[in-house]
């Protein structure tokens, strides 16, 4: 006998789906965007003006790079809100890719996805990842050949629904208006996401611990305001609304071989275009002037490949990624004050500040004689208690005593300071955010 879901469950399964391939796509981009350095010294060989090209474009890979990482976090984001207005609960500690080289979940065999530095080649993949759908390409459950199949054929769900099947559990959702004092946890002015388009700029003194300061004039700011953020889902329409923008925002197609910005203003290029911009800048570099930017990462690193006296490096940052993800995942099952708490300052100041001080430190530690240097495997952490954070504590404590040039006292106080994701309730039921 056969077993076919209802069309609500079979909703909920796909949008898993979907959570998961945007979780795979994070550490892609992420690992491509830490092997850049967005100041790099090496390319004043070439002097102007070629250092200053090759300077801008590094900063402008690195912004662009982060933007769609961002924004992938997002889209992850949407679809959780979508799955939790029908009812169900994310899933996502546990269910990045274990290793790499990767498919993405469902996708139709045939490309696997590396953790690599900067290249060509890394951009054609990226391209790949993001590639618009066909014109006429039909919606597909699995096996499909574009995500916009995929969310396509999960906007064919939502049209066999009701307004009701969508409010379900919109105090769990995340929203840019939750909170006091919060300004969007996916804001366009993130630091990282911003670069300059006069590489002059970089002639100019620079300000030890305000980066962007020396850029202001020149500053351009990858994502923007109005090209979409966190919504939360109450009806069909809201859902529909959600998906586009996942849609506007990765592929940017319009379905008549037009480029779509994927913001009203029309200032911000999809995430497809971003890749081939960036594509078309660096065709003809040669390997010194690639190189003269780059941390030399190597292809798909594994901790079990790692150098013995750099694994407790390694399993830190990963166990930071992990309780990440651990924390957006508990979110979900938070309302109000607590939610703010735990995601806003937990994932926003991990994310952003932890795992970036991390593995910007670590990458300046070379591994063997060739200039390889050590860097993140983005492998899930198994924490093997149910408190992890504490597991966590004594991570930090062992790498902050044998490396503190990568884990020094400003990082370890942040990660001391990350809310304890095993909740305590009240008796009236009220979740109690430990830090």
């Amino acid at each position: 006998m056969e077993f076919k879901l209802s069309v609500l469950d079979e909703l909920k399964f796909h949008l898993q789906i979907a959570i998961q391939v945007e979780l795979s796509t994070i550490p892609i981009y992420l690992y491509t965007y830490y092997s850049i350095n967005r100041r790099p010294e090496k390319c004043d060989q070439y002097g102007p003006p070629n250092d200053y090209m090759i300077a801008t474009f590094a900063n402008k890979a690195g912004g662009t790079i982060m933007s769609v990482a961002i924004e992938e976090m997002l889209h992850m984001s949407l679809a959780s809100n979508i799955l939790r207005a029908v009812g169900g609960t994310p899933k996502i500690y546990g269910l990045s890719p274990q290793s790499f080289p990767t498919n993405l979940l469902e996708h139709r065999p045939g490309p696997l996805f590396d953790l690599a530095k900067l290249s060509v080649y890394q951009l054609n993949q990226f391209l790949l990842i993001e590639k618009p759908e066909a014109k006429d390409a039909p919606p597909e459950s699995d096996n499909w050949d574009t995500l916009g199949q995929f969310y396509d054929y999960i906007l064919t769900l939502v049209e066999k629904l009701q307004d009701s099947d969508f409010q379900h559990g919109d105090s769990y959702q995340l929203s840019d208006k939750k909170g006091s004092g919060t300004t969007g946890y996916y804001v366009s002015s993130n630091v990282d996401t911003i670069y300059p388009d006069n590489a002059v700029a970089f002639t100019k003194p620079i300000e030890k611990n305000n980066p962007i300061q020396p850029l202001e004039s020149s500053a351009h700011y990858s994502n923007q305001d109005d090209s979409g953020n966190l919504m939360v889902i109450n009806s069909k329409a809201s859902a529909k609304a959600a998906i586009t923008m996942i849609k506007d925002q990765g592929e940017g197609y319009n379905h008549d071989d037009t480029h779509k910005p994927d913001d009203p203003s029309k200032k911000e290029d999809s995430h497809w275009y971003k890749f081939n911009s960036l594509l078309t800048q660096s065709q003809n570099f040669t390997a010194d002037e690639w190189n003269c930017f780059l941390f030399q990462f190597p292809n798909n690193p594994k901790r079990a490949n790692t150098p013995a006296e750099y694994v407790c490096v390694v399993d830190l940052v990963n166990a930071v990624y992990s309780y990440l993800l651990k924390i957006t995942e508990v979110s979900y099952t938070l309302t109000g004050n607590a939610q703010y708490a735990m995601f806003y300052i937990g994932m926003h100041k991990g994310m952003i500040f932890i795992l970036d001080k991390l593995i910007g430190n670590m990458r300046y530690t070379a591994i063997s004689p060739d200039g390889t240097v050590l860097a993140p495997t983005f492998e899930n952490f198994p924490f093997q208690t149910d408190d992890p954070k504490q597991e966590l504590l004594a991570l930090c404590d062992t790498v902050s005593a044998r490396y503190p040039g990568i884990c020094d006292a400003n990082i370890a106080q942040r990660i001391y300071d990350l809310p304890d994701v095993n909740i305590k309730y009240t008796p009236e039921g009220v979740a109690i955010v430990n830090f």
